[in-house]
């Protein structure tokens, strides 16, 4: 009897030590959970700061003004590309009867975008207009690199796969996969660069002109004329062949007109 109740009470004593060590491995455990809830909700919170702070935005914008000269402003906005690391995409000029106008396309750093928008702004004398538009690209940013990472992901998979291949249908089969991924992938890759370059450089264009004393222009007005007038003498055969049945008519009225006279005679 005496060995039972021992055997009882070691059993009853392992019992409580065993409960109390699973209450500490809990308690301990719950701590650990609320830290790592605790680093989760604190990761999260830098992935939503870095999401917001590298937000990928386009911005281009168009100004139009009148100025005295076209060369000086030329001059004046190649100077200022020059201090801000711009360059001109695209120029056109044009010579119309009452003004001389300049169309530049710039492109320029993203950062210095206002600052240019501003030196231009502040030597105008007349400004006719000026707009700027923002363009927020950070979802279809991200959705073009998760595309990328994906399809060079499966391409490298379908690599491996053509290493341990051994039948002719197999790799054939496996290289037009691979194949397909890679025009996939340089579309993808041509989507990103293009993202890229609108992202880093935005786009001002510039539109300027000159108003000029409206020439006559004798010369050419006369060679217009003698085209002109070649033109409408041929306008006038052409009329006269639309009249055929009319002149037929008179023709016939007239000869039957004599006919009759003479009768009478």
């Amino acid at each position: 009897m005496k060995k039972v109740m021992t055997i009882l009470t070691v059993l009853a004593v392992l019992t409580i030590s065993s409960c109390g060590r699973a209450m500490q491995e809990d308690s301990a455990m719950s701590v650990d959970l609320a830290m790592e809830n605790s680093e989760f909700q604190t990761d999260e919170r830098k992935s939503e700061n870095i999401e917001i702070d590298a937000r990928k935005i386009i911005k281009q914008g168009e100004i139009r003004f009148e100025t005295a000269d076209v060369n000086m402003t030329r001059q004046f906005i190649l100077r200022t590309l020059q201090e801000l690391n711009g360059y001109i995409s695209k120029e056109n000029a044009y010579d119309y009867s009452n003004r001389f106008e300049h169309r530049l396309i710039i492109r320029i750093p993203a950062d210095k975008f206002d600052l240019l928008l501003k030196n231009i702004s502040e030597s105008v004398d007349k400004l006719d207009s000026k707009n700027v538009d923002v363009l927020d690209v950070t979802e279809e940013y991200i959705d073009v690199e998760a595309r990328l990472k994906t399809k060079k992901e499966l391409q490298a998979k379908f690599v491996e796969l053509l290493k341990q291949a051994t039948r002719v249908d197999e790799i054939l089969n496996i290289q037009k996969e691979i194949g397909n991924l890679q025009t996939e992938i340089e579309t993808v890759e041509g989507r990103m660069r293009y993202l890229k370059d609108r992202i880093a450089f935005s786009t001002l264009t510039v539109v300027y002109y000159q108003k000029t004393t409206p020439k006559f222009g004798f010369s050419s007005k006369f060679v217009d004329g003698i085209k002109n007038g070649w033109s409408v003498f041929l306008w006038f055969i052409i009329g006269l062949t639309y009249l055929w049945v009319f002149i037929l008519v008179a023709v016939i009225a007239k000869y039957s007109i004599r006919l009759w006279k003479k009768k009478m005679q």
